[in-house]
């Protein structure tokens, strides 16, 4: 399995079909949280907004690697950033099955790092709207998309 970044205006190296020069990840996190509270004695609850995190995702140092240190430094948050997971299919080649896509977005951090070895980055994205899309995918690998979105600006569904 393996995770494919195509940011906006930035080449990666990846050579494998349906997703050449795009940035290979080597991981990908996002948080949600909503804070709930209980009135005491009642089974009333109350919850807030939903926090989105920023999302982060580290990779190798590559040719995409000074393109996206720039856009730390001085980059527009008006970028289109997919990311897609993808599953090594029974005859070759790979399967997407999970994809997020950032609208709105730009890198809001940057930070390198290596004991020796190649350099390892960690690169923050700040965005204003997600989209979540998941392909139900079995053995036969059938099946259909379903997906959701959220607008952070209007925290509402998008």
């Amino acid at each position: 399995m393996a995770i494919y970044m195509k940011y906006q205006g930035v080449d990666g190296e990846s050579t494998t079909t349906g997703f050449e020069k795009q940035i290979e990840l080597q991981s990908f996190q996002i948080g949600v949280g909503r804070g709930i509270s209980t009135a005491r004695g009642t089974s009333t609850r109350e919850s807030s907004e939903a926090s989105v995190s920023e999302v982060t995702l580290t990779k190798l140092t590559d040719g995409a690697s000074l393109k996206l240190f720039e856009e730390s430094l001085y980059g527009k948050l008006d970028h289109e950033v997919v990311i897609t997971f993808v599953r090594t299919q029974t005859g070759g080649g790979v399967q997407p099955y999970l994809r997020y896509t950032l609208t709105g977005a730009g890198v809001s951090g940057f930070s390198l790092s290596s004991g020796g070895e190649r350099p390892v980055e960690s690169i923050s994205l700040n965005f204003d709207k997600i989209e979540m899309t998941y392909g139900m995918i079995g053995d036969d690998q059938s099946g259909s998309n379903a997906s959701t979105s959220y607008d952070l600006a209007t925290a509402k569904r998008a």
